[in-house]
């Protein structure tokens, strides 16, 4: 747990040297002072938020910008200290910040801080964290989107109406003979209203891990059908070895590639036929593994050569729901599925566009996450239970019920979050956020 907020602590807030310019950060009580003694061109009065010129203690040469705490990130006094982005600058003026008072930030402490100083939301500062991750634009542009509060109105609107309708059973348990009993067809209205907007959280919740995970495609089909040509063209790099002997691929290949915004985990798998080689046979098994576990199968076969009684029994062992990919349409191409070429390129783009339908990307709002989604489920259950006590049960268990559903709901925007678990989400952060 954060100790209360006497120390004033520092860490560079850029990525990792060497680069052209770096930034460090002070926040605290003391942050002015001790950017006072480590950074010559500090003024008397420094004027917030405007960029003054001066050298550090090593003699780097940089700039200082001071914020109030009513402005700055953190919710409280700040200075950000720009240098050259050497890896000896960044630790010169580190150090020069420590030997004046400062201590070094604790991973994710500065938006801990924004946190605590009512600057965010947890699961704003979540977006925080989602947009120093993200690997696309499509993330970045959805992280940025939580990080502007859109899981806060979504979650908000639904904590009101559950709060509205608290005020309203502890009133009738206070004052029944004022203002009569408990209104609890209207109840039942609020409720089913406040279980679909659950519900549509909850649908964003598969379609949240993708983005964040990526979308799982598993490459499977018969030895020298192409599946490692296939994702070398996908990923425009020669990742998997590609020969015309059989079996080149063992073990499987994973690698992350970008859908138009949409992260895919592509997954080059062993060919599939039967083997006396142990280690080939391993790599066969574990192909139907990782088809089991994946969002998407592509069933790639020799299109040149045409559908053979062996794909057809190959492939009914993945279910219904496989792509069929023919391969080689340079050459010619017969048979059932998508006509494509990793020679040519031809039918690759039709495959991006098919990913980025089904992966729903386009219709992901607000982004929801593993611990939003755990949240969410334990509250639709309590008022699946409320529901069904609206029947007989007495108004202040109504009133049990409905202060849970509302407290739970609170610990995704932090409101009722217990400090283990909002030092648990921050821990997760970089140093320097």
């Amino acid at each position: 747990m954060l100790a209360p907020f006497f120390d004033t602590i520092v860490a560079p807030i850029t990525g990792t040297p060497p680069a052209a310019v770096a930034w460090v950060r002070l926040s605290g009580p003391d942050a002015w002072c001790i950017a006072a003694k480590v950074f010559t061109g500090w003024p008397e009065s420094p004027p917030p938020r405007m960029a003054m010129y001066g050298h550090h203690a090593s003699g780097d040469d940089g700039l200082a910008i001071a914020f109030r705490a009513e402005h700055s990130y953190t919710g409280e006094d700040a200075v950000e200290l720009s240098m050259h982005g050497s890896r000896a600058s960044i630790a010169s003026v580190v150090e020069s910040c420590l030997k004046s008072g400062a201590r070094l930030a604790r991973p994710g402490e500065f938006t801990q801080r924004a946190f605590l100083h009512g600057r965010i939301d947890l699961s704003q500062a979540e977006g925080v964290r989602e947009s120093c991750e993200a690997l696309t634009e499509a993330q970045l542009r959805l992280a940025s989107r939580v990080r502007e509060g859109s899981i806060s109105r979504e979650v908000g609107k639904v904590r009101e109406e559950l709060e509205k309708l608290l005020g309203a059973v502890e009133a009738s348990v206070d004052f029944s003979e004022e203002i009569g009993d408990f209104d609890r067809e209207r109840a039942a209205q609020v409720s089913a209203a406040v279980l679909r907007s659950i519900d549509k959280l909850l649908w964003n919740a598969d379609a949240g891990r993708i983005m964040r995970e990526g979308y799982r495609v598993a490459i499977v089909g018969p030895p020298n059908a192409g599946k490692s040509s296939l994702l070398n063209a996908l990923l425009k790099t020669e990742r998997s070895i590609v020969t015309d002997s059989p079996g080149t691929t063992r073990d499987y290949i994973e690698e992350l590639a970008d859908f138009g915004g949409v992260p895919v985990v592509l997954i080059d798998t062993a060919g599939l036929r039967e083997s006396q080689d142990p280690v080939e046979s391993i790599g066969v098994q574990r192909s139907r593994t990782i088809a089991s576990q994946a969002d998407a199968i592509w069933y790639v076969y020799d299109g040149s050569r045409g559908w053979s009684d062996e794909d057809e029994l190959l492939s009914v062992a993945f279910g219904p729901f496989i792509k069929l990919l023919a391969n080689k349409a340079d050459l010619g191409s017969s048979g059932p599925g998508l006509a494509i070429s990793a020679t040519t390129g031809e039918g690759l783009q039709s495959l991006i566009e098919d990913v980025r339908e089904h992966a729903q990307v386009d219709s992901v709002e607000p982004l929801i996450n593993p611990r939003h989604e755990r949240i969410l489920l334990a509250a639709r259950e309590v008022m699946d239970a409320f529901d069904l006590s609206l029947g007989e049960a007495p108004d202040d268990l109504l009133s049990v019920l409905l202060t849970q559903a509302t407290m739970l709901l609170g610990e995704i925007t932090g409101d009722t979050a217990a400090l283990d678990m909002i030092d648990r989400i921050f821990h997760d952060f970089c140093i320097g956020k």
